[in-house]
């Protein structure tokens, strides 16, 4: 059996160690053959963006061509008429994937700092530079250049390339878009924009050494922000026609990849992974899939890969319409929206309609088309693809429309206590009155799951570690919360009442049904000695605890 590439995203690893591969050449071919000078792939996370960067980057680099060319044996693209442009353009391939960090100085630090390693890898340039061009090249590639000068460093390293092999220069750029969200959520977007524009300008508008501009991002900045006067470029997203195969698995691919690990495409499968549709197209998350193939357990794995911060920062602004909105999306509806290709961080900040928010949640792989409603005005129909995202959804919404108010920070306080002296009335108080402050969606059972689990996550002193598992089962949830001198195990276990009165009828029920299939054994297993049960019945904002 071949290896599952999980996490590898670099091309040349993964095919010389023989790694199972969706061959996605084709998309080279498709590259080349219209003639788009710069194009920009918007993808959700984990779909492929820098996997498919480092295909491009073997392909065209010139630097590279003989350890590169056995690369592509047997693929589509070795029998292309494209092939003649193998290892012929010098290439810039960076990354921003990791320009994260929390203040616009760190950012513009790790972004000197990548240049500065690009600059080290091309040194070989300065056999064709004159003495003030060594002079600024050993300024950027030694951290003490200017400002001005890291600005126009990509330009000026294309030109340079461009003269040493007479050739123009390919230049890729992943997860572009990675520190202006950055910026947005940690107040200086304007600044990290500047610096991007700037840099983008340079070396992808105003570019003679430019053959192509190739960059990947999860979200469109508009042209108005990141790419002012860029009437060159070309965006490829989740709406357009273009390079549909070129990013996830198809179902045909999926069908094979999961039989060729011994698995079938089942139908529990595809309401747990499929349901993208990218311009009627179905496409599966590489990601869940070859984890699946992997661990062969139906599981959440995409939605554990990122933080979720900006949907979580969005959701919690937003007006009680825009809420009610969100939730039937969590119950299973369909809801209307006008796709904006043009949207900013900025836009976002406008809360009065849902469309700013949808249009995020579509193109980070929340939602999905259902239905077209006017394809000339844009108008549609999302929901969310699947079984996956619905629970994140649901545990998102958890998070965020909590009103953490002074009177819900004191109840959550007073469950923390009641919680660690078990005592199941206070408890069950502080429940209610946290209850009353969050949107109720129609009862639904993982709500409460994602509530609880919000409640764990961020109510507990520091000196505790919780570990929580709500894959334990359907209508159970485990907690085990370590301190320095004891190690607590905590079982719920969830029943949704249709009505006020049968409440505690169902508490009873949970705690015989706890009893029965004795869950305890399975913390047991872990050591875990001081363990305690608890059955948890809701109903609307309701809760008893037994």
């Amino acid at each position: 059996m071949k290896p599952i590439p999980i996490g590898n995203d670099d091309f040349k690893d993964l095919i010389e160690n023989d790694n199972y591969y969706v061959d996605k050449t084709a998309s080279i071919e498709e590259l080349l053959s219209n003639g788009s000078k710069v194009v920009l792939y918007t993808r959700p996370r984990r779909f492929g963006k820098t996997l498919f960067m480092s295909m491009l980057e073997h392909f065209f680099d010139i630097d590279k061509s003989c350890d590169n060319k056995d690369l592509f044996d047997g693929l589509y693209i070795s029998k292309s008429s494209y092939f003649k442009d193998f290892g012929s353009y010098p290439v810039i391939s960076l990354t921003f994937k990791n320009l994260k960090q929390n203040t616009y100085n760190e950012v513009y630090e790790q972004f000197v700092m990548l240049i500065e390693k690009l600059y080290t890898e091309k040194s070989y340039v300065v056999e064709v530079l004159d003495e003030d061009e060594k002079n600024k090249f050993k300024r950027i590639k030694s951290g003490q250049a200017k400002y001005s000068e890291y600005q126009d460093s990509l330009y000026q390293l294309s030109i340079w390339l461009e003269r040493y092999h007479n050739q123009k220069v390919v230049i890729l750029i992943d997860e572009y878009d990675v520190p202006i969200q950055c910026g947005y959520l940690n107040g200086f977007y304007k600044e990290v924009v500047n610096l991007i524009s700037s840099v983008f300008s340079a070396c992808l508008k105003t570019n003679n050494s430019l053959k192509m501009g190739i960059l990947t991002g999860v979200l469109r900045v508009s042209k108005e922000s990141i790419f002012s006067d860029l009437n060159n470029l070309k965006v490829c997203d989740m709406m357009s026609p273009n390079y549909l195969e070129a990013f996830g698995f198809t179902e045909s691919e999926t069908k094979e990849l999961l039989e060729y690990y011994g698995l079938d495409l089942t139908s529990k499968v595809k309401n747990f992974y499929d349901g993208y549709n990218m311009n009627g197209v179905s496409i599966y998350n590489p990601w869940n899939i070859l984890n699946y193939a992997d661990e062969k357990s139906l599981k959440s794995y995409w939605v554990n890969t990122s933080g979720n911060d900006l949907i979580i920062k969005l959701l919690s602004g937003t007006n009680e319409e825009n809420k009610i909105d969100i939730e039937k999306l969590a119950t299973g509806e369909s809801i209307k929206f006008t796709y904006n290709e043009k949207l900013t961080y900025l836009d976002l900040d406008e809360q009065q309609g849902i469309d700013n928010i949808l249009n995020l949640m579509y193109a980070s792989g929340y939602l999905t088309v259902d239905k077209i409603l006017d394809e000339d005005d844009e108008e549609y129909t999302v929901k969310i693809p699947n079984n996956e995202v619905k629970k994140l959804i649901i545990k998102i919404i958890s998070y965020a429309y909590a009103d953490y108010s002074s009177t819900v920070k004191r109840s959550l306080n007073d469950f923390e206590e009641a919680l660690l002296k078990n005592n199941k009335e206070e408890m069950e108080k502080s429940l209610n009155k946290m209850l009353e402050s969050v949107s109720y969606m129609d009862s639904y059972e993982n709500f409460y799951h994602g509530y609880m689990l919000g409640i764990f996550q961020g109510f507990l002193k520091k000196e505790y570690i919780v570990k929580s598992n709500r894959e334990a089962g359907l209508g159970r949830f485990d907690v085990l919360i370590e301190s320095v001198d004891r190690t607590i195990g905590y079982i719920f276990e969830f029943k949704i009442s249709d009505n006020d009165s049968e409440m505690e009828n169902l508490a009873s029920l949970a705690k015989n049904q706890m009893k029965e299939k004795e869950y305890f054994k399975e913390l047991q297993l872990d050591k875990v000695q001081n363990i305690h049960e608890y059955a948890l019945v809701f109903y609307e904002k309701k809760c008893v605890v037994r």
